[in-house]
């Protein structure tokens, strides 16, 4: 079962959601040394929304996965997408688990006006089940590192000169 936590119970399961957030970051996510601090602070000031998937049952009580999810908002198009921070799973996560979990994402999206859910992942499994849900998996991510690249811009306009 896949549940938004309130601001409260967010901080008073950081340590928790804090492990799930810091296996998962996206390649977006620089080295910042208060990265942490400010993930936390979005999250208890509602601009990322931190959701549980959790098991209940007469043996056990615990945490399946954790989710980050943020409505962006594209300027120049004028539309919303829900975009899937960050995904952490504590243990294996039934395939049953992730349609419900994704289903709730779904349906949270629509109430929120997003034309699309959209997400970083190298996971097979879960390149694997947006394809089968009709979903889109073409891109590639890609990025560079702006002081990294403009040394190699350097190199490559004096080796062009000589």
């Amino acid at each position: 079962m896949l549940t938004k936590l309130l601001p409260d119970q967010v901080a008073k399961f950081w340590d928790v959601v804090k492990f799930a957030i810091e296996e998962s970051l996206p390649p977006i996510v620089g080295d910042h040394p208060d990265k942490m601090s400010r993930i936390l602070g979005a999250c208890l000031s509602g601009s990322v929304d931190v959701w549980a998937s959790y098991i209940i049952n007469e043996e056990v009580r615990k945490f399946e996965g954790i989710l980050l999810t943020k409505v962006l908002h594209d300027d120049a198009s004028g539309t919303n997408n829900l975009l899937l921070y960050c995904v952490y799973g504590y243990s294996d996560v039934s395939k049953e688990s992730w349609i419900s979990g994704f289903e709730s994402i779904l349906k949270y999206a629509k109430n929120k006006h997003c034309m699309q859910v959209v997400a970083y992942t190298e996971v097979p499994y879960l390149i694997d089940l947006v394809k089968s849900l009709g979903g889109d998996a073409k891109y590639t991510f890609v990025s560079f590192n702006v002081n990294t690249s403009i040394k190699q811009l350097e190199e490559f306009k004096s080796e062009d000169n000589n």
